[in-house]
Formats: C-alpha cells, structure tokens, sequence
C-alpha cells in the first residue's frame, strides 16, 4: 500500500510506503443485536425475543461519606448502592461521574491498602502545597489549588463493563475515591447504568 500526499514534498517523504501487516489470527465473529433496514436506514431488532435486548438504563446519585484525606476503596459501597439495578443487567456499561473538582476517582489496587497510602505519598510529592507553592488561586486554602491539579490528573469519571449483573472488574481492582482536600466532605457520584 502506497500512501501519497500531496500537500507537502517533505511529508510524502516521511511517509512513502505503509506496510499493512495481515491479521495473524482470524476476525472474531459477533451475532449482531441490530441490522439495518434494507433502504430505510434504520435498525430493526435481529433477535427473535425483542424484548431480551431493549436497551435498558438506570441512574442514581449515591452520596458517599466525609473522608479524610487519602485514596479510599469505594467498591463495596458502590456496588451496595446500585445492586438491584445492576442485577438486571446481562451486558452494558455502568459510568461513574463525580460532582465535584476537588477529588477524583481511579480504579487500581484493591487489596493491600499499602498502594493507597503510596499514591497519596506520591501526589503529594509532585503537586506542591502551602504558602511557598506557586499557585495564584489561594481563597479557598493552600490545598485546594493542589486539589483541582490532582482531580484533573486522575479525572471525574469511570466507565466499567458490566457483565451478568455485576461490575466487570480484574480480581484485583477495585474503585476508589481520592480525597484532596484536607477537611473531609461528603462527595457525590452519579452512576448510570445501560445496556441489556
């Protein structure tokens, strides 16, 4: 395969030949849910039992407790809070989303509590804090600025597998919260559930 561009002598150059290497297995055959129409473009539901793949969603807000200032293991209260409506679920996608910029959420280790304190160890270690830092933003306190960094760098959202009812997690993963802030506050998270 011979890749041309036009635009750009030095490019074409860069970019001359593409080997495409052929697949060193064969595709993986999936049963569609859906196919399309035939000239409406529109999707019509392929399986027999229409009502066994109805897209299906859920949503709640779960409210977790004032931590103190850590990463900390949430799995099991998740999963308590959104148990029942998981159970409904044979495939899908459960999505975590934190309402607030001050904490943030990952998934990672969740045996040995050691990794906890270590992660926390090491954000506070490459994000500076106190009156030296060189941060501008210092009205809500010397932690928050560090705070807002170490939520970006970790995020506000997950998205996990559900597989037959349950959170799709490796054996040694689980959710956690991550708690910037010095002063401990509750901290929300909206969960919503879809698929089939």
């Amino acid at each position: 395969m011979q890749l041309q561009l036009r635009s750009s002598s030095s490019a074409s150059a860069l970019f001359s030949a593409v080997k495409v290497k052929p697949p060193s297995s064969p595709p993986v055959r999936v049963k569609a849910l859906f196919t399309k129409n035939p000239g409406s473009g529109t999707l019509k539901n392929s399986n027999p039992n229409p009502m066994a793949s109805n897209p299906r969603w859920a949503q709640k807000t779960v409210t977790l407790p004032a931590l103190r200032r850590g990463c900390h293991l949430i799995t099991p209260k998740i999963v308590k809070e959104i148990a029942q409506d998981l159970s409904e679920f044979k495939c899908g996608l459960a999505h975590l989303f934190l309402l607030h910029t001050s904490a943030s959420l990952t998934i990672n280790e969740n045996y040995d509590s050691d990794v906890r304190d270590d992660t926390e160890t090491f954000l506070n270690k490459i994000v500076p804090e106190g009156r030296s830092a060189p941060w501008k933003h210092t009205l809500e306190g010397p932690d928050d600025m560090p705070a807002h960094i170490k939520s970006s760098m970790f995020g506000c959202t997950l998205t996990i597998p559900i597989t037959d009812g349950q959170l799709n997690m490796g054996t040694w993963q689980g959710i956690w919260l991550c708690e910037h802030r010095d002063a401990p506050t509750p901290r929300k998270v909206v969960i919503t559930l879809n698929g089939i």
